[in-house]
């Protein structure tokens, strides 16, 4: 996920209209179209020459414009407009949190957005004069979300030039070709798109119907929902943080060209490429639902009369999608100008190399609490020192739990001996062979969103491009991140294989939903199931032992006592011991490297856990639970607190051990630790590029960037920007035409 270095509000208006905003909202009345209608503020930066060519000799170096871009200063901008009913709309979508946030008054928040909104248009009207004023798009490579299509890198730093040439001829010949009566959202759209790739192009585009295409569903559905007499009751899995969800994708064909179009019922779902129908769907129902959007758009003044009383069935048409294709357009150039802003950016390796060893000395200070900055540690948050002669790690949790049943069993068993007793481990013991574990993955087909797909419609072969379990199924999940999409390569989801099938059986139904019924495994087949996968991830046979029963374990080994040194001896309660052959010989500054088996490692085993495990306080973390050095105490049950400092200290990084507590199996492995002193052997700044992605010294420098450049970029922006705001040249307010909004609650 790219950063962004500012926060400016984004004009899409679809997810809001899913509520119905401004229909009966005591913000309007019922007969003010023409109030809402009204312009309450204008922006135009070519008013206050002054003010510009200090903004270019801030960011450029230039104290005024090019000729060829002053001559035509007139052509180029146009007055950006600000409605009445944008305020309320923004205010609907944004306003009562920061009410809320901020303990402000109505006149506060109304303020605010209408500072952001003018803030928005100034940016973008001052972006394309830069651009066009340099002759070309500079950005840096790592503030932008398609860099590796429609850019050439320049040869200094993280710079890239976009391909597509820019000039004042080029831009208003785009401006101009379009109709004298076309409206100024169709001329901004054509002059946008010069200073965007083809890929941020269809990305805007596929945000903008995604958008209408949700809107419309969330109506489909209320009106599926009162024809229909029954419920679903799949209860939720929780997906893989980023599953289906990166900010750079758009589904595309064999050719590369937007795969993707929205279904309004005068068209047909199976034209609309990857959008997929609701529930329940017939074109009925969507005529019904889009006609109903449609009645919303009209009650909010974003249809208008001309549009009501024509033709509707192509929504691209209206003037409503332009609004919302600017908007996205603007979005995206906005986050454009400031990847150019954060090139300005001059900090070098000293800068890097000072921040890096202020945290080390801050860390390294007696009294740091370690566990507590473990459960913080994430791509762009670092534990650099840990005390010496303590060792510390992290552990993901397998959980497969005693059924209903077993549970009643041990409850006695804890009444009838006590709690912690020699007696009650010992009669606890039996009761873990009967447990099965089975994949609880049912709802990621069954639930509000179906996240899975055929493997081998997709082209893929078991064994080779996903583990082959045998079970006769081939479907995998989340398709948008695994498959590739036309030219587009497929981004996956961090630490999480993506290639382990639903293990069990899988039928589609006619209606749409799927007859599951999962593979029960015991504990020694789940053994060989996860080492199996271990081995196909890591593509070695690396998982050091195979499961074989108890007789390597001291679990049911009547000659080891549950009793050692007068205390209760936890190891009698481990099934199993084993781990992934090279992990622990890989340095931690390589530790992430997607090639290196540590990584492919864990990222199978957290797969396996989303898998299996009824424990789902640990998806979604980094790297697991934080576990302290074993001379320290934890909140954990004893017998997991045992396994996972002992499979940490005495088994490490790649480790995986089988305990049984009151909740059932334990499946741990280790996932990363920390042996004491220095963490990583440094930061190297020549490591800061892509190809050593994944390093820590690549992570700490993409971190430390990302907050040097926004500190930056907010910096510059805002004194150049505060006053473009202030001049009244540039913009003008109608405060009386939005004063009732103001003085709301005063």
């Amino acid at each position: 996920m790219k950063k962004k270095l500012i926060t400016i509000i984004s004009a899409v208006l679809a997810g809001m209209l899913m509520l119905g905003t401004f229909a009966g909202c005591d913000l309007i009345s019922a007969d003010n179209e023409a109030d809402m209608a009204q312009v309450v503020a204008e922006v135009n930066i070519a008013g206050d020459s002054e003010s510009l060519n200090l903004a270019l000799e801030r960011l450029a170096g230039k104290s005024e414009l090019e000729s060829e871009v002053s001559s035509s200063l007139d052509k180029i901008l146009f007055t950006d407009e600000i409605y009445k009913r944008d305020l309320v709309a923004y205010f609907l979508s944004y306003g009562y949190n920061y009410l809320q946030s901020n303990s402000s008054s109505y006149a506060d928040a109304f303020e605010s957005i209408m500072n952001d909104l003018v803030q928005r248009k100034i940016i973008v009207q001052f972006a394309t004069l830069y651009y066009l004023n340099e002759g070309e798009v500079l950005v840096d490579r790592d503030f932008i979300d398609f860099p590796d299509n429609g850019y050439t890198a320049t040869g200094e730093g993280d710079a890239l030039r976009m391909d597509s040439a820019v000039s004042v001829d080029s831009y208003l010949s785009a401006i101009e070709s379009v109709d004298s009566s076309a409206s100024s959202d169709e001329r901004a759209i054509k002059g946008l798109e010069l200073f965007l790739t083809e890929d941020e192009i269809k990305y805007a585009q596929y945000q903008v119907k995604q958008s209408i295409n949700s809107a419309i569903d969330s109506y489909e559905e209320q009106i599926i929902a009162a024809e229909e007499d029954s419920t679903s009751t799949e209860e939720t899995r929780t997906t893989p943080t980023g599953a289906n969800e990166t900010d750079t994708y758009y589904p595309v064909d064999a050719s590369g060209d937007l795969n993707y179009d929205i279904y309004t019922g005068f068209n047909n779902a199976s034209d609309c490429g990857e959008y997929e129908k609701v529930d329940g769907s017939t074109n009925f129902t969507r005529k019904q639902a889009y006609v109903r959007f449609l009645n919303v758009l009209n009650q909010n003044f974003l249809l208008a009369r001309s549009e009501a009383t024509g033709d509707i069935t192509d929504i691209t048409s209206l003037a409503y999608y332009d609004i919302e294709l600017r908007s996205q357009y603007e979005t995206l150039l906005i986050n454009k100008f400031n990847a150019t802003v954060a090139l300005g950016n001059t900090s070098e390796a000293d800068d890097f190399l000072s921040k890096y060893t202020s945290m080390m000395q801050e860390q390294s200070i007696a009294g740091t609490d370690v566990v507590s900055t473990m459960d913080s540690v994430s791509d762009t948050s670092f534990l650099l020192y840990t005390p010496a002669n303590r060792t510390y790690g992290f552990v993901y949790n397998i959980l497969l739990p005693f059924d209903a049943d077993q549970t009643l069993e041990v409850t006695r068993l804890q009444n009838m001996y006590g709690s912690e007793t020699v007696e009650y481990y010992a009669a606890r013991q039996s009761l873990f062979e009967d447990i099965v574990a089975t994949d609880q993955r049912s709802s990621w087909f069954n639930g509000s969103e179906d996240y899975s797909f055929d493997a081998t419609e997709n082209g893929m072969t078991a064994g080779t491009d996903y583990y082959d379990n045998g079970s006769n199924s081939d479907y995998l999940f989340f398709k948008d991140s695994f498959v590739a999409q036309g030219t587009r390569v497929a981004d996956g989801i961090d630490r999480y294989t993506g290639k382990y099938p639903y293990n069990g059986t899988v039928e589609p139904r006619d209606d749409g939903s799927y007859y599951l019924k999962a593979n029960e495994l015991t504990i020694d087949e789940f053994i060989d199931e996860m080492e199996s996968y271990l081995n196909f991830a890591v593509d070695s046979d690396a998982a050091s032992n195979r499961a074989s029963g108890s007789n390597n374990s001291a679990f049911s080994d009547d000659d080891v006592s549950f009793i050692k040194d007068n205390e209760i001896n936890y190891e009698k309660m481990i099934y199993y011991k084993g781990s992934v052959a090279g992990v622990s010989a890989v340095s931690n500054d390589n530790y992430l490297v997607e090639s290196e088996v540590s990584y492919k490692a864990l990222s199978a085993f957290n797969e396996l856990m989303f898998a299996y495990s009824t424990d789902t306080g640990c998806l979604n973390t980094y790297l697991g639970y934080a576990i302290s050095s074993k001379e320290e105490a934890t909140d954990y049950v004893k017998e997991f607190e045992y396994a996972a400092q002992e499979a940490i200290a005495n088994g490490g990084a790649g480790t995986y051990y089988v305990v049984g507590t009151d909740y059932g199996w334990h499946i741990l492995y280790v996932s990363f630790v920390y042996d004491g002193g220095d963490v990583y052997s440094g930061f190297n700044y020549e490591q800061r590029t892509e190809e050593y992605k994944g390093t820590f010294s690549y992570m700490f420098y993409q971190a430390m960037k990302s907050s040097v450049s926004e500190s930056y970029s907010e910096n510059l922006i805002g004194v150049i920007f505060d006053r473009m705001e202030s001049s009244s040249e540039i913009v003008t307010k109608y405060e009386d035409r939005y004063s009732d909004l103001t003085s709301i609650g005063a």
